[in-house]
């Protein structure tokens, strides 16, 4: 049985108590645009659980544009969710899966040489199966809509120059509760990760520092993200859902390849604090997560570039038993509005 619902979308114990509380290339990028938008209703998310939710920021080591700069992203992400944990114990999980597929649009744009500003909107699909050996046979829950938006200011406090390798660059903006948070099946109250926003105003904070060894071309980094949420009501005055505060830190390297290809290596940790419900804990909610990525760049062009990536957990520690992320899958085009003389390569330093 499937229900179609359309719609508008742990550093451990210590850390989980405190986070508690106009060219041929513009025109091929708006195809592919639509062409992403479009196919997201062909994938999907899980049910209570802290996996990682819609991907807001792809482009997460990209410093600042130079200004009068646009910078385009559009990303498709697809987080398979097969596994099931109690604290660090993999359990035998044979009768539900999950998925969640993300189209996401990122926009980042230089207002001056030191500041920038960047948006980002998703559309997300969700889809639960369960009773995949029952005999009454599986019923799937698919539901769909447009997500949640963030928009960021980012301020370069260290610009990269041929005199200085390094760049620091520090952000800060808040997620708009773009996405619907109170979807029904049947009459029924769905879950709060099945719905595809989260309905609440949230501050985040971000960083990045990252230094280039010139003579060989290659980029180290580490990007940090903290997010404060706040709560928000759902089907009623007496239903106020919080998810909890979320920790995102993440270390990579990025080098050249095979001839025109570039790596990208990264370690990604997040930490996420347990969900409250009418100031309640929830149980099952929050975890921590370490992830490993491979990537591979390719510039298409001087404005045109293109990156596939693939992502798989190294570590977990859930609270209670949830669900979680056996890989994830994601391929992203990223245009830029000026042309770049060596090519487009998309999360190497763009102010050097």
């Amino acid at each position: 049985m499937i229900f179609n619902i359309p719609s508008e979308l742990n550093m451990h114990h210590l850390i989980v108590l405190f986070l508690k509380r106009t060219s041929r290339e513009f025109r091929f990028m708006g195809g592919l645009s639509v062409l992403l938008l479009l196919i997201a209703p062909l994938s999907a998310f899980a049910q209570t659980c802290s996996c990682a939710g819609a991907p807001l920021i792809s482009a997460q080591s990209l410093g600042i544009p130079e200004k009068g700069n646009l910078i385009i992203g559009v990303t498709a992400n697809y987080n398979k969710i097969d596994k099931l944990y109690s604290g660090t114990d993999e359990l035998v999980n044979r009768t539900s899966e999950r998925n969640t597929f993300t189209s996401l649009l990122e926009i980042n744009y230089g207002l001056t040489e030191r500041i920038s500003v960047t948006g980002a909107f998703t559309f997300v699909r969700k889809e639960r199966t369960t009773g995949l050996q029952t005999q009454g046979g599986s019923q799937t829950l698919q539901t769909s809509g447009i997500g949640d938006a963030i928009i960021l200011l980012k301020y370069s406090l260290i610009r990269q120059t041929l005199w200085k390798p390094y760049q620091l660059v520090i952000g800060g903006g808040g997620k708009a509760p773009l996405g619907s948070n109170s979807l029904r099946s049947e009459g029924l109250a769905l879950n709060a990760d099945m719905q595809p926003g989260t309905g609440s105003w949230d501050g985040i904070g971000w960083m990045l520092f990252s230094y280039t060894l010139r003579s060989q071309n290659i980029h180290l980094f580490t990007m940090n993200s903290y997010k404060v949420n706040s709560s928000a009501e759902r089907f009623g005055s007496n239903d106020n859902y919080e998810f909890g505060n979320e920790l995102n830190s993440i270390i990579g390297i990025q080098g050249p390849a095979l001839k025109n290809f570039s790596y990208g290596l990264k370690l990604k940790y997040r930490a996420s604090g347990q969900d409250l419900r009418n100031n309640f804990e929830m149980p099952s909610t929050g975890g921590e997560w370490l992830n490993f990525e491979l990537g591979l760049t390719y510039p298409i062009s001087d404005r045109l570039s293109i990156q596939a990536s693939g992502e798989v957990p190294l570590f977990r520690e859930v609270e209670g038993t949830q669900p979680t992320t056996g890989y994830i899958l994601s391929t992203s085009l990223f245009f830029s509005l000026n042309k770049l003389k060596s090519g487009f390569n998309i999360g190497m330093p763009l102010n050097n």
